[in-house]
C-alpha cells in the first residue's frame, strides 16, 4: 500500500509555492509520492481566461521532471466534463484500491472547500492536508484535516500571470523550464494586453 498525496489545481502556471508545499507534505507525512493533477475543466474558473489543459499539463510536467517524489496524471484532462475532486478520487481508488490518497490544499482553498461539488462526501472519504498560506487564518471547520507548515511564499498564479503580461521577470518564482515554456508559447501576453 502506498500513501499518495494528491495535489490538484489549475497550475496556471505552476510555481515554487506549489512545489514547496508538495515537498513539505511529502516529508512531513512520509508519503510515498505526490501526484500532481492539473484540472481539465476547472469549473470554478469558467468566467476566467485559463490556459489550455495541454499547456498547464506541460508546465507541470516540466516543473516536476527532476524530482522522483513527484508524478503527474492526466486523469482530469482525459475525463470529459468538469473536474470534480470527488470523481477524481473515485477514479484513482478504482485504479489503485490498495493505496491511500490524501488531498493537499492550501489554507485558502480549505476555507472554500464547502463550495466543491459533493464536498461533504469528499471530506468524509478523503483525508485532507492543508498547507499554510500567508495571511490566511483557518477558521473552525466541520471536518478533520491535517495541517502542514511550509515556508511562507508570497506568490500566486494570478500575480505571476500579471507579471508575465507586464513583461516582468519571474526568475526564481517559477522553475526555469516553466519560464522558458511560457515565453516560447507566448502564454499570458495576449490574455492581458
Amino acid at each position: 500500500m502506498a500513501r499518495i498525496g494528491v495535489m490538484g489545481g489549475t497550475f496556471d502556471p505552476i510555481h515554487i509555492g506549489h512545489l514547496i508545499a508538495a515537498s513539505e507534505v511529502h516529508t512531513s507525512l512520509q508519503l510515498d509520492q505526490v501526484l500532481f493533477i492539473p484540472a481539465g475543466e476547472p469549473w470554478q474558473k469558467v468566467s476566467q481566461n485559463v490556459s489550455s489543459a495541454q499547456s498547464r499539463f506541460a508546465m507541470t510536467e516540466l516543473a516536476i521532471a527532476d524530482d522522483d517524489r513527484f508524478e503527474i496524471s492526466d486523469i482530469e484532462i482525459t475525463r470529459d466534463g468538469p473536474s470534480y475532486a470527488i470523481d477524481t478520487f473515485h477514479q484513482l481508488k478504482a485504479r489503485q484500491p490498495a493505496d491511500e490518497f490524501l488531498w493537499i490544499v492550501g489554507a485558502d482553498v480549505l476555507q472554500r472547500i464547502n463550495t466543491w461539488h459533493r464536498w461533504e462526501e469528499f471530506v468524509s472519504l478523503v483525508p485532507i492536508v492543508a498547507v499554510n498560506r500567508l495571511g490566511i487564518e483557518i477558521a473552525e471547520l466541520p471536518f478533520e484535516y491535517t495541517e502542514v507548515q511550509m515556508p511562507e511564499v508570497r506568490i500566486s498564479a494570478t500575480s505571476l500571470r500579471k507579471r508575465y503580461a507586464d513583461g516582468d521577470s519571474n526568475k526564481y518564482l517559477v522553475p526555469d523550464c516553466v519560464d522558458s515554456y511560457i515565453k516560447e508559447q507566448s502564454l499570458y501576453r495576449q490574455a492581458q494586453g
